[in-house]
């Protein structure tokens, strides 16, 4: 697949889905803030235009600076070109009417840049002079289907101009994957007879372009379908349009991408006013769409979708439902004062009245208005109808709902449905699902006592009594942390104290639950295993309306349960038949090898992004919501891209070394450079062949170890956003530097290959099946000394921060992954 580079990135020309975003905003002949800055010289300026189109979704960006006031056009584009070489990740596309800018452009960029654009105009001298910049430097151009006789207006002369194109690069040894044919559109907006079906000859023309030349790309200059119609049906009409013609074949389109909205957010009388004039279904198609949805776009797309005719609660609910966060603090005020028989508020105003005339009204648009919203976000999560983020955007709607309906209470956390201990168990650093957990249950109007990280058995006892709790939250992320869950059971049930005990995390499951509830006597007030936050909310609302028959039904349950007998442990199986080999001459076996974040190659890093697990995993885009807002998530991650650099968010360092060892039965054991042994024993496999990890390795032999984080700046702004309420960006940034680390991970594996000078073996984490014990992170701090670089360990041996990594690389060519 073809793709465009930056010094910073690269990008897909054939995005999936589709399209590839163009930035229209940095062109001079198109921007009226673009020309003023030119002329200005203000180079500063122009790269913010860059960066607010990057941050707006554009993968790429096109740059002009051509004006009939300035004769230094060629000098302007070359400054300006190395400086968004230094500051903006998006590759560029060099936009000029002057070949020799064009060709100077070129060879300024870094990466690959596109042309934009070559044709067959005239005596096609514009073609022959960038033609051979195209073949030299590689780079693709988008080619207008403009030849001898004009613009082509149908879809016949628009593939027939298409082939005299690829037919004149011949002579010169262009790639299809060179063209960027653009088979042009014309403004629908005039309601001239001669453009009526302007629309569809484009469409159409896409899809004979596309099958004619299935190796080339296609584009569009989207803006120019709905030129001279006011700004909202503007937006409307481009909007529509760009989903035709992505169905139709269309790979890319320059436009801003700010102004585009998702085809599923139109309305449908939108859609079918847009697609009426796209189709030329009707002669009065424009004046329909101009009369219902011409004026002003002031507002942006989504904030126009609320009726103002609803009751102000009802506005409240939908924005919370819609993730529309601005004016929900007016919608609540007014709705407080509706219910309290009180004026309505000035605009945007607080409302002014005694709180014993307004508890009532608040607490009823608390239960009828904003916690139904809740529930059905909770619901749609349910459903797979909405993917987390967007969940944790709703939360933040919410939350500020509720703190501008707190102002009307009589006293803070008296509307509370039930209290809530929640804290993540002794040893274990993960906090991130713990956190969704406490927000989700604030926002359904509870009162959560978090107790953080790492929290005692004795902390939680200790602030159950204090606050009478209605239940406990436990959150656990490692099967060896999730024993702690245990030890509070046995404790609580010793103490004979009266609390559900909810649990969670991925270390678990409804059967260690079910066991630690079952041991010794059943534990009477309830231990609960919640696979996800909203089954915790589900669960925690039975308990504070309805114990007694929650508890029946468990207790039922929980009788007729039954252990399923455990095979007896399998005699140790025999070695495998692997056979060590001769270990490869180490670069040093001195002090290991300590990298801050200056000697970190980022763009290296961001290339060894595993984007499956970020997006899947880390980030919640997954099942039937997150197929649809894939691309804009990828969109997403270029925008933190270059907020982590921008704003320094990550603190990366890592250390690595390499050790003699020597291996016998399951142990290897590794001897330090001053002296002392590291003992690490390993499972045997039944399962894949007998395989352990020690019989990589022979007597006399040398191991690698190597530790990575993303620093510590990263936990600690979780924890702020997350305080602030800005509940997406604080999920956000911590699946990132998760994914981060292990990237990191990935290039420091690469450099001890190269160091080393192996091509195989592999790298393995505690934690997984072949070294499962992260208590061995121990003995891997006592060589590496990870302390030094900014990570140490808990007393459970898990790793802080959290964002980071510790890794033993095998060299031994046959080196696998296995179970255990």
């Amino acid at each position: 697949m073809d793709r465009l580079s930056s010094a910073l990135g690269a990008v897909d020309l054939r995005q999936e889905p589709p399209p590839m975003l163009i930035g229209e905003r940095l062109n001079a002949q198109g921007s009226r803030r673009a020309k003023r800055l030119v002329l200005e010289g203000d180079l500063e300026g122009l790269v913010d235009i860059a960066r607010g189109q990057v941050e707006g979704g554009a993968h790429c960006i096109d740059v002009c600076v051509a004006t009939t006031e300035r004769s230094d056009e060629l000098e302007m584009m070359e400054s300006l070109v190395k400086k968004l070489s230094l500051e903006i990740t998006a590759p560029l596309v060099i936009d000029s009417t002057d070949p020799d800018v064009v060709e100077a452009a070129v060879r300024r960029a870094p990466g690959l840049p596109m042309i934009n654009s070559i044709n067959l105009e005239g005596d096609g001298s514009r073609f022959s002079r960038l033609a051979p910049v195209m073949k030299k430097h590689g780079v693709p151009a988008v080619a207008l289907c403009i030849g001898p006789d004009g613009m082509a207006k149908t879809p016949e002369a628009k593939l027939a101009t298409a082939r005299l194109l690829y037919e004149a690069g011949r002579p010169y040894g262009l790639r299809a994957g060179q063209y960027v044919f653009d088979v042009l559109t014309f403004t629908l907006g005039t309601g001239e007879a001669e453009f009526a079906d302007a629309g569809k000859s484009t469409l159409e023309g896409i899809a004979a372009v596309k099958s004619e030349f299935p190796g080339s790309y296609t584009t569009l200059g989207l803006s120019n379908v709905s030129f001279g119609l006011e700004p909202r049906a503007r937006r409307l009409l481009n909007s529509a349009f760009l989903y035709h013609a992505v169905r139709a074949g269309l790979d890319s389109a320059i436009v801003n991408p700010l102004e585009i909205t998702p085809y599923a957010q139109l309305g449908r009388a939108e859609r079918a006013a847009a697609e009426a004039l796209i189709y030329n279904e009707s002669d009065g198609a424009l004046a329909e769409l101009v009369s219902r949805f011409g004026g002003s776009d002031g507002a942006s797309a989504q904030a126009e979708k609320v009726d103002p005719g609803l009751p102000p609660g009802r506005r409240a609910n939908f924005r919370i439902v819609n993730r529309l966060r601005d004016g929900i603090e007016s919608d609540v005020a007014e709705a407080v004062a509706l219910r309290s028989s009180l004026p309505p508020p000035s605009p945007g105003k607080s409302l002014e009245a005694p709180q014993e005339a307004t508890h009532e009204g608040a607490i009823g648009v608390l239960n009828e208005d904003l916690l139904p919203a809740m529930k059905e976000v909770g619901d749609k999560f349910g459903a797979g109808e909405l993917i987390l983020p967007f969940v944790l955007k709703s939360a933040e709607c919410m939350k500020a709902a509720v703190a501008e309906l707190e102002k009307y209470l009589l006293k803070k956390g008296e509307a509370a449905k039930g209290k809530l201990v929640l804290g993540t168990v002794y040893g274990d650093v993960h906090d991130i699902g713990k956190n969704l957990v406490r927000t989700i249950f604030e926002n359904n109007g509870y009162e959560v006592h978090d107790l953080g990280k790492q929290v005692p058995v004795q902390k939680f006892l200790d602030k159950i009594k204090e606050v009478g709790a209605d239940a406990v939250g436990l959150s656990a992320l490692l099967v060896s942390t999730s024993k702690q869950m245990e030890a509070f059971v046995d404790r609580a049930r010793s103490d004979g104290l009266d609390v559900p005990v909810l649990c969670g995390g991925a270390a678990i499951n409804s059967s260690y639950v079910n066991r630690i509830a079952k041991k010794d006597s059943i534990y009477g007030p309830g231990v609960f295993y919640c696979r996800t936050m909203f089954e915790g909310l589900r669960t925690m609302d039975r308990l504070v309306s309805g114990r007694d028959g929650l508890l029946s039904e468990w207790r039922a349950r929980l009788e007729s349960w039954s252990e399923p007998e455990r095979a007896p442990a399998p005699a140790e199986p025999p070695r495998s038949s692997v056979s060590p080999v001769r270990p490869p001459a180490p670069p040093s076996l001195a002090e290991p090898v300590r990298l801050g974040p200056a000697d970190v190659d980022m763009g290296q890093v961001w290339g060894m992004l595993d984007l499956k697990s970020l997006f899947k995993l880390s980030w919640g885009v997954r099942g039937r919501a997150g197929a649809a807002h894939q691309a804009g998530h990828e969109r997403l991650l270029e925008q933190w891209k270059v907020r982590v650099v921008r704003e320094a968010l990550f603190e990366p360092s890592a250390v690595y070394g390499f050790f003699e060892c020597g291996a016998r039965g399951r142990v290897l054991s590794v001897r330090a450079p001053g002296g002392g042994t590291a003992d690490f024993e390993f499972p045997r496999s039944a399962l894949e062949g007998n395989l352990c990890l020690a019989d990589y390795f022979g007597k006399e032999d040398i191991v690698a170890f190597q530790a990575v984080t993303a620093g510590r700046r990263v936990s600690s702004l979780v924890s702020e956003w997350d305080a602030q309420g800005r509940y997406s960006d604080a999920y956000y940034l911590h699946g990132l530097a998760v994914e981060f680390a292990e990237a990191m991970a990935c290039w420091v594996h690469e450099r001890v290959r190269r160091e080393w000078g192996i091509r195989g073996g592999l790298r393995y984490s505690w934690g997984y099946p072949a070294c499962p014990d992260v208590g061995q992170h121990r003995l891997v701090w006592d060589l590496l000394r990870p302390e030094e670089s900014g990570m140490t360990l808990t007393g459970a041996g898990q790793i802080v921060p959290e964002q980071s990594t510790a890794a033993l690389v095998a060299h031994h060519p046959e080196a696998a992954y296995f179970r255990t």
